[in-house]
């Protein structure tokens, strides 16, 4: 049992973190450019999560385990890391679990430096005009030149030896290929530039991945320094535990561990309306080598099928009747929400209540793999879906309740450096964020 005093010490300081304003996540320091190695959907901010964490080594014990369900950039991960917690991460998107690997998988700089150097050669060495992939759309998608130009990069990669390395070098290609495709970087939908811009663009895209491959391990360095000022580095490796694994949490937690603290946020919804995690991923994964990712599923068998694997992507119109029924019971603040919309509008939130249901199911096996007692730190924000406020965040409230963990904490944060998908016609972009912290004071 957690002695009550030092549960109001807790208190004390994450209230102190949010009279600061911490939590809005305007600080920064050159060990936060690590998030930089590739721009994924929603990334959680930095500074934010590390306040968060920090505050909670005051209660918790030196050799606690922190868990990520929905890890995507591995930026919880990476600062729990920093405050010495074991970490275990998984997500849906075999993208997500490349890039995670890629942060916290090996800090040698001297061997990062030697494979960039073996990288460069190969490329200016390499005379050939062969493009080594194919896939449906990829003249729409890539000009020529720049396939031939990934081309040469993908071969170099190929050669280098050492796994860790090869992720990391594929993780700094895609960010390549997020900025040299056909895709508009405005959006994390899969949208084609105009034909002007397409025309006018002139990318050097060898020359850009030399400079990315630069910048990736120079900030790879200040991470590692300030792993190493915490003495956290055992050779080039964390010295705590560290596991980064593919797996599908509404079904399963891919770990026999149990753990102290929770840090995530689930992906925001239904995957029409809200942030398309797995469009973002399909171009860069047509050119990794598929023998350095482990997934069990197709995920390029269309530019929607991560998205469709994900919460929310999936609907069974007869299954998803009754399991409404069942979330409504569960959730006062959803039955309420669902009781102001109009009959004829209510199938409009079909995916919407997908989403929650299969949320709801991960729930489920989160709870499953904490420990008695352990803390949960979710950071979600409300979706506006068909002009009105989903209430995610109470719902969420609801649910966590219902498997007796008691909300401890609960902050709003302005979303400043969280890059989020533009207004549609279903939804609109969301300002704000709520920080919700749970505290396990029993399992049913």
């Amino acid at each position: 049992m957690i002695d009550s005093d030092k549960l109001k010490d807790l208190l004390a300081r994450l209230s102190t973190i949010k009279e600061e304003g911490t939590l809005d996540g305007e600080k920064a320091d050159r060990s936060e450019n690590m998030h930089r190695l590739f721009m994924y959907p929603a990334m959680m901010v930095p500074a934010t999560q590390s306040a968060m964490i920090e505050a909670m080594t005051h209660i918790l014990p030196s050799n606690s385990l922190a868990v990520d369900p929905f890890m995507g950039s591995g930026t919880s991960l990476l600062s729990c890391m920093e405050y010495g917690f074991g970490v275990f991460g998984q997500d849906i998107n075999p993208f997500a679990v490349l890039l995670s690997r890629a942060k916290a998988a090996c800090y040698d700089l001297d061997g990062f430096k030697k494979a960039f150097q073996s990288i460069q050669e190969h490329i200016e060495n390499d005379n050939a005009t062969d493009i080594d992939v194919s896939f449906a759309n990829i003249d729409k998608w890539f000009n020529k030149n720049v396939q031939i130009s990934l081309s040469k990069i993908r071969r170099a990669i190929q050669a280098e030896s050492c796994y860790d390395y090869r992720i990391f070098f594929w993780v700094v290609m895609s960010e390549v290929i997020r900025i040299g495709s056909n895709d508009r970087t405005s959006t994390f939908k899969l949208h084609m530039r105009d034909q002007k811009d397409i025309e006018n663009r002139k990318i050097d895209i060898i020359k850009e991945f030399f400079y990315y491959s630069k910048r990736g391990i120079e900030d790879l360095a200040d991470y590692r320094e300030k792993l190493q000022e915490e003495h956290l580095l055992d050779g080039y490796k964390f010295s705590g535990i560290s596991e980064i694994v593919w797996g599908n949490t509404q079904k399963k937690i891919e770990s026999n561990k149990k753990y102290d603290l929770l840090v995530s946020s689930p992906p925001y919804g239904d995957n029409h309306t809200t942030v398309t995690y797995g469009q973002t991923s399909y171009l860069p994964l047509q050119w990794i080598d598929p023998q350095d990712i482990n997934c069990p599923y197709d995920y390029l068998k269309t530019t929607q099928e991560i998205d469709r694997q994900s919460l929310g992507g999936r609907i069974d119109s007869k299954e998803l009747k009754r399991v409404i029924n069942s979330l409504l019971d569960k959730s006062p603040s959803l039955s309420a929400f669902y009781s102001v919309i109009p009959d004829d509008e209510k199938g409009n939130y079909k995916k919407t209540f997908a989403f929650i249901a299969d949320f709801d199911e991960s729930l489920e096996s989160i709870v499953n793999a904490m420990k008695p007692e352990a803390f949960y730190i979710w950071t979600i924000g409300n979706r506006f879906v068909g002009g009105r406020e989903v209430p995610n965040a109470e719902i969420l409230k609801d649910l966590m309740e219902r498997r007796g963990a008691s909300l401890f904490f609960d902050a709003e944060r302005k979303i400043s450096n969280k890059k989020q998908a533009k207004r549609n016609s279903s939804s609109q972009t969301m300002e704000k964020e709520r920080i919700l912290i749970f505290h396990q004071d029993k399992k049913e």
